[in-house]
C-alpha cells in the first residue's frame, strides 16, 4: 500500500476541517499555594502542575465565514429601446432602477420619484447644474448617492442631478460618465451586453 497518497489526503482534510473551525480548550489547574486557575492554553500551565489540569472544556468555534471577493468585470445585458441602450441598476443596495447609458453625459441622472424612492436629502441650498433641454437651459439640483450598483459593479458616493430627463417613469435617468470612466468600457452590441471592468 502507497502511505504517502494517503498521508497527503489526510493532510488536506485537516487543512479544510481547521479552516471551517477552531477548536477551543479550558484547563483548570491548582498551583502549589491551592489557589485554582483558568486557561485556555496548556502551555502557560507550569509543568510541574500540567499533569494534574483537568480539561473542563473541549468545544468547536466556527470560522467566521470569508466574503467572496466583489468582481472586478461584468457582462449586464442591455435592452433596445429605439437608439438607447437599458441597464438595470440598483440604489442605496435596495431600490432597483432602471438607466439609459449616455457616455455623452458628465453627470448620472435620477428622476424626481426615483429621489424620494431612496429619501435622497437635497438640503436647503443644493449646488446646480445646467441641462439644455428642448425648453431652454434649466438648473437641476445635484446630490450624492450612497452606493450605486450595475451589473454587481458598485461604487460609494456617486453625486447625481436630479432632473425628469425622460416621461417614461420605467427609467429611472441617464447613467452617466461619473460612473462609467471608474470601468474600461465594451459594448458588445451583437450579443446586447455592456461589459465593464475596473480599471
Amino acid at each position: 500500500m502507497n502511505v504517502r497518497p494517503v498521508l497527503i489526503a489526510a493532510a488536506l482534510l485537516a487543512a479544510v476541517a481547521s479552516a471551517r473551525a477552531q477548536i477551543v480548550e479550558m484547563y483548570r489547574w491548582t498551583d502549589a499555594a491551592g489557589i485554582v486557575h483558568f486557561t485556555n492554553n496548556i502551555n502557560e500551565i507550569p509543568e510541574q502542575s500540567r499533569s494534574r489540569a483537568t480539561l473542563i472544556r473541549r468545544a468547536e468555534q466556527q470560522a467566521a465565514p470569508v466574503a467572496p471577493p466583489k468582481p472586478d468585470k461584468a457582462s449586464i445585458q442591455f435592452q433596445r429601446r429605439g437608439d438607447l441602450m437599458v441597464v438595470k441598476g440598483v440604489l442605496n443596495g435596495t431600490v432597483p432602477v432602471n438607466f439609459v447609458v449616455d457616455t455623452g453625459a458628465s453627470y448620472t441622472t435620477i428622476s424626481q420619484a426615483t429621489a424620494a424612492a431612496i429619501n435622497l436629502d437635497l438640503g436647503p441650498n443644493p449646488p446646480t447644474l445646467s441641462f439644455n433641454t428642448a425648453n431652454g437651459v434649466i438648473q437641476a439640483p445635484l446630490a450624492t448617492v450612497r452606493s450605486m450598483e450595475v451589473g454587481g459593479m458598485e461604487l460609494k458616493n456617486v453625486t447625481v442631478a436630479v432632473h425628469d430627463v425622460f416621461p417614461d417613469a420605467a427609467v429611472a435617468g441617464l447613467l452617466g460618465l461619473n460612473f462609467l470612466s471608474n470601468f474600461r468600457l465594451d459594448i458588445d452590441s451583437q450579443s446586447g451586453l455592456l461589459n465593464l471592468q475596473k480599471k
